[in-house]
């Protein structure tokens, strides 16, 4: 977790980020966005056309800070994994939102509901740096003020629930327990795992993960944890369901 720092300190966020990035392959690249904050992306140098990649997202909205520790302090710990495979990390996409302890950003919008918009300053920019490229996994970590426990949006098509969702919850219950709730947003909840139909997207706008779901690569998951527990068991639960959803996906 942040030591000697605050939750919401993103100067501390990047700046950790960078040392890491002078003692591994990782590298760390400034996206700048019009009237804001910069964003930034981390790579390995191994991103191509030719060969899927592991997309990670975190601090979508800036009142979740647990998922951009978690994403840190886990690439802290798996630099070395981080090697054998193309990466590309968004530690944190609403910095303004992170820094003021804001869902938003600094002109009102919920940036998880803009992804059909091409020209939009954020995800104009993404789009242009993913095009071409194919996930082999794809998370969008995130938080929920309302949970009672941890909980995964699965993308839905039809066929069977994707066997890996339960393992990486059962991951994250080492940490926190499964969310209760039938019903979680409006939609259908079971053992802490929801299926939206990737037909009926919200009305709002488009999320990050369905549009990586049907333009990236078919196997998305949108981690949350109860920001109401301790951050410190947040970051935990994030970094043992981020290090579960690698394994299976990058097992031989």
């Amino acid at each position: 977790m942040p030591r000697n720092c605050s939750a919401h300190d993103y100067s501390a966020l990047i700046r950790k980020w960078r040392a890491l990035s002078k003692k591994t392959p990782l590298r760390v690249g400034k996206v700048s966005t019009p009237k804001s904050l910069p964003f930034f992306e981390v790579t390995n140098g191994l991103l191509s056309r030719e060969k899927p990649c592991l997309y990670i997202s975190a601090g979508i909205h800036g009142d979740e800070p647990a998922p951009c520790w978690a994403l840190l302090e886990w690439a802290e710990k798996n630099h070395g994994l981080l090697q054998n495979f193309p990466v590309l990390f968004y530690p944190c996409l609403n910095p303004w939102g992170f820094v003021h302890n804001s869902r938003l950003d600094e002109n009102g919008e919920d940036l998880n509901r803009i992804w059909g918009d091409v020209f939009h300053p954020l995800t104009e920019q993404i789009l242009k740096r993913i095009e071409g490229l194919s996930f082999f996994l794809s998370l969008n970590l995130h938080e929920d003020f309302d949970a009672n426990g941890i909980y995964i949006y699965e993308p839905y098509r039809g066929g069977r629930p994707d066997r890996w969702t339960n393992q990486i919850l059962q991951a994250g219950k080492k940490f926190l327990p499964l969310d209760t709730r039938k019903r979680i947003d409006g939609k259908n909840a079971k053992n802490g795992i929801i299926r939206p139909r990737v037909s009926h997207p919200p009305k709002e706008g488009v999320p990050e993960a369905l549009y990586l779901f049907q333009n990236h690569g078919i196997r998305n998951f949108t981690i949350e944890t109860p920001s109401e527990a301790s951050l410190e068991k947040r970051i935990l639960t994030h970094q043992a369901m981020i290090q579960e959803s690698v394994r299976l996906a990058t097992r031989t």
